[in-house]
């Protein structure tokens, strides 16, 4: 389990992140984006940043092509609003957890209108 420093950390990451990502002018990044979660390794060298697009796998993946391509912005960024001296390198995941949420909640209502 990460120390509470991690994880107060990983929340600050998360917050600038939405913050800096929102600011970036790369138009494969014109879709709705979220930040899900952040993950950062004990020894602070590493962050796994989950994200999610509504506009499906293709949306998602340029998004991440674009993230990928911009992380020497958003670590010198992340760098000077969290005043650290290093910030972590980042790898940017697809997080399944909406998509999962969204189709629990189509089969939920599937069986409320059966049982109507």
């Amino acid at each position: 389990m990460a120390s509470t420093k991690v994880e107060r950390l990983n929340e600050d990451i998360k917050r600038e992140l939405i913050s800096i990502v929102s600011q970036m002018k790369d138009p494969r990044l014109d879709c709705f984006l979220t930040i899900m979660r952040v993950e950062t390794a004990p020894d602070l060298t590493n962050a796994k940043v989950h994200i999610s697009v509504l506009e499906g796998d293709q949306a998602c993946e340029d998004a991440i092509k674009a993230l990928k391509k911009g992380q020497g912005f958003i670590r010198g960024e992340l760098s000077k609003r969290l005043h650290i001296k290093r910030s972590p390198e980042f790898t940017f995941v697809k997080d399944e957890g909406a998509a999962y949420a969204q189709k629990i909640n189509e089969i939920l209502r599937d069986i409320n209108k059966n049982d109507n």
